[in-house]
């Protein structure tokens, strides 16, 4: 047995050795190579020859798209030749693969087909050589790789069992058939795969440098990477935000927060001040700071980094990008890519501390972000060609409109008669903002579900509708017109209801839907009765003058009011349920039964058993009886006597 089972496990090794093949590695490589390169080559060249939006930069098919001359403009230059630096590294990267792939292809044509049994090239001997040619060929291999004379070397116990496997192929007459019928001296085979590796890897010269490298990736570069990638992600928020910044926004962060603190709010941000302060930027930003109007004297002086982002903020809110070096848009839209979700956790902070001004002003400082405006800028000034004095012009005059909201709901008639300082083809841009911005109507109502009064400590809940007039069916809120933005963005509305007399949040909501009709529910617990006043305010995050308001007056009544008539209705459904056992009632009944079964069982058996005694001993107290009966006998009789 033991001898069966050592001859059953070198065939397996054997098989487990012989299964490396370097044409299967180098197939193997090949295919991968391929893989990604091809696809990879294929999208470099097309973005260089052929560079168009991505998704991110044109929207959802079913937006709608703005059709102005700005947007085509910025799609133009979003468009363009995308060769620069990441090109070229790119294209360096796959020059390599290709130069790797091409080798493969080069070498593995000197390769036979993958496990492909030949002993006459096992032997390295022709075709037409003699049986004596044969085995004196056998003698010289086998004695070089006998497995005695290499005991550390598994390539060559492999090559060994080769060379026999190709004798018996040539000199046994049944082998020599199955070689030839099958292609194997031991007859058919099954299905084998074989391992796509290079056989280098079982080089005895090579495993001390295989197990430094394996053990250098396993105990140095794996944890290293997982412990640099801890290292980073507890740094960050849930929401992407250092975890820092959310410190220090926290801190700074009060109910008298406006719209003049937000800029250096967001500079001193760890995201900002982690950003490069070059040497050359004293001098770059000498002409800015001289045109820049700081509404708020800086708190943060003695820091450069700070002072450069709060000047940057302040200058892109006062559209002052000409003043403006290359170096410094760039940093620019660096920080007005961090400016999102920033400002997102200020909003969240404050409708948290139930700030509502606070959580306004906020708002009102992300959508001046949005679209370069200044405190007292006009609103008008986000219609495209418009201009401040433009803007003046228009908000002059009876039935002027004087906010965006108003600007864009009058007819084409009437905006073409306010912009007589524009073209025929500014006008055309005029018109298609007008249609692209959401044209939005709220509607709320308060109620209690499923009641006809409202009662104190009721749940209440307020039904909104926020519905895009301008938009078709079927049809979404495409991206925001913001053409000083560097990144595109869907606009989104925030809900509070708010409490009018103390400016309390009750309760706030994010929408970013972008449909035509949203519902939304906002539900709140009744602490007071009587008489209510609610605020529901729908503000917009992308476009100033577009907010709404809703007043909300209702009355709450008490439980024992008269006018409060509630039944309480309980459905047939509910009753079949309340008549069936819960599971644990289910489970103690079938215990308790379980139980009960088990003490009837022992009532049974101590019947049994007492009916046992009573019956058993009777016939020995009837003969104890007689012999009593005889004795008293005996006396009598002889007390006769």
């Amino acid at each position: 047995m033991s001898g069966f089972r050592d001859s059953f496990t070198k065939d397996d090794a054997k098989e487990g050795l012989l299964g490396y093949d370097d044409a299967a590695f180098l197939y193997f490589a090949g295919c991968i190579l391929t893989v990604i390169a091809t696809p990879w080559t294929y999208y470099l060249v097309k973005g260089a020859l052929f560079p168009g939006a991505s998704e991110e930069e044109t929207g959802k098919p079913t937006d709608r798209k703005c059709k102005t001359s700005t947007v085509a403009a910025r799609k133009a230059k979003t468009q363009k030749s995308r060769i620069g630096r990441s090109f070229f590294i790119q294209a360096g990267i796959l020059a390599v693969m290709w130069l790797c792939l091409a080798a493969i292809i080069l070498t593995s044509q000197g390769h036979q087909e993958i496990n492909q049994f030949d002993p006459f090239a096992i032997l390295e001997i022709p075709r037409d050589a003699s049986t004596e040619d044969i085995k004196k060929a056998y003698r010289k291999l086998s004695k070089i790789y006998h497995p005695d004379k290499n005991r550390d070397n598994p390539l060559a116990v492999s090559r060994f069992y080769e060379i026999k496997n190709a004798m018996d192929a040539l000199t046994d007459e049944t082998k020599k058939l199955n070689w030839e019928k099958y292609g194997n001296p031991d007859g058919p085979q099954t299905s084998k795969v074989g391992i796509g590796l290079p056989r280098f890897l079982l080089e005895k010269d090579n495993q001390l440098v295989i197990l430094c490298i394996f053990f250098f990736f396993l105990v140095f570069v794996v944890p290293m990477s997982a412990i640099s990638y801890y290292q980073r992600a507890k740094n960050y928020a849930a929401n992407g935000v250092l975890i820092e910044t959310l410190h220090t926004l926290a801190s700074y962060i009060n109910d008298a927060t406006r719209v003049k603190q937000c800029p250096e709010l967001l500079a001193i941000s760890g995201e900002c001040r982690s950003m490069e302060f070059r040497a050359t930027d004293n001098e770059a930003m000498k002409p800015l700071a001289a045109e820049v109007v700081e509404h708020k004297k800086a708190q943060f002086s003695q820091w450069p980094v700070i002072m450069k982002n709060s000047f940057l903020v302040w200058g892109h809110m006062q559209r002052l990008h000409h003043l403006m070096t290359p170096e410094l848009q760039q940093d620019l839209d660096k920080v007005l890519g961090y400016s999102m979700k920033i400002t997102q956790s200020m909003i969240e902070i404050a409708c948290m501390r139930e700030w509502f001004f606070t959580a306004q002003s906020i708002i009102e400082f992300r959508r001046s972000l949005v679209q370069g405006l200044d405190l007292k800028s006009n609103q008008l000034i986000q219609v495209p060609h418009f201009t401040e004095e433009i803007a003046k012009t228009v908000s002059k005059g009876k039935n002027a409109p004087s906010t965006l909201a108003a600007f864009i709901q009058k007819t084409a008639e009437e905006r073409k008669a306010l912009c007589s300082d524009l073209d025929a083809e500014q006008m055309l841009d005029v018109e298609a903002f007008s249609e692209h911005v959401s044209h939005m109507e709220l509607t709320a109502t308060v109620k209690v579900e499923e009641e006809n009064e409202i009662v104190v400590h009721d749940i209440a809940t307020v039904v909104i509708e926020l519905r895009r007039n301008n938009l078709k069916e079927g049809e979404t809120a495409g991206l925001v017109h913001a053409p000083l933005f560097p990144d595109a963005k869907y606009e989104e509305w925030w809900l509070f209801l708010v409490e009018g007399a103390h400016s309390r949040i009750i309760s706030f909501e994010r929408v970013r839907k972008t449909d035509k009709l949203i519902q939304e529910k906002m539900r709140f617990q009744l602490s007071r009765p009587g008489k209510h006043r609610l605020e529901l305010h729908a503000i917009c995050d992308s476009y100033a003058g577009l907010d709404q308001k809703v007043v909300l007056e209702f009355n709450v009544l008490q439980e024992n009011d008269p006018a409060v008539k509630r039944e309480i209705i309980v459905h047939k459904e509910d009753e079949d349920i309340d008549l069936h056992p819960t599971l644990f009632q289910q489970f103690m009944g079938d215990f308790g039964h379980e139980e009960e079964s088990e003490d009837e069982d022992e009532e049974d058996n101590s019947k049994k058993k007492g009916d046992a005694d009573t019956q058993a001993p009777a016939p020995k107290i009837e003969e104890v009886e007689d012999d009593n009966d005889e004795d008293a006998s005996s006396e009598s009789s002889s007390d006769s006597d």
